[in-house]
């Protein structure tokens, strides 16, 4: 019964992936579209995903401790466990795995692109005091003819 426990709580892991890709892909299109407020509230909502994964990964290391497989990487457990949950292990690992990947090119796609607009935001602010600057030096440079 302990690896339908862990089977479970891969399933469950792999629906908690879902929604973080779901929530990468608001998050993009808060980017671009500069909806601040939005992309606040995904941050938000990120970091409170950061923290039930890190308890997320305390079960799992707990889980595969119970079933003496304290290192067993999540490609390798089909080849660890009983012969008639081979087959829904192998499915969950590859379905948690894929999900995984998703949400992985998701992150990205979205720190690219924020990175992307925060170098633009840098150039254009940088751009501004170069021009702030030459009207000052421009202003001080001019001659004072009053007597």
């Amino acid at each position: 019964m302990e690896f339908q426990k862990y089977l479970s709580f891969l399933a469950d892991l792999q629906k908690c992936l879902d929604s973080l890709t779901a929530l990468e892909q608001r998050k993009l299109t808060a980017i671009q579209t500069a909806d601040f407020d939005a992309l606040d509230q995904c941050i938000k909502e990120e970091q409170a995903a950061a923290l039930d994964l890190r308890g997320r990964e305390h079960k799992r290391a707990d889980l595969l401790s119970q079933l003496g497989l304290p290192d067993a990487s999540l490609r390798e457990l089909p080849d660890h466990c009983p012969a008639e949950f081979r087959r829904q292990a192998s499915e969950i690992t590859q379905d948690v795995l894929r999900s995984y990947q998703v949400l992985a090119s998701a992150q990205n796609a979205a720190r690219t692109l924020m990175e992307s607009d925060l170098r633009h935001i840098q150039q254009e602010l940088d751009r501004r005091q170069e021009k702030r600057q030459d009207t000052s030096a421009a202003r001080s440079a001019q001659t004072d003819l009053r007597v």
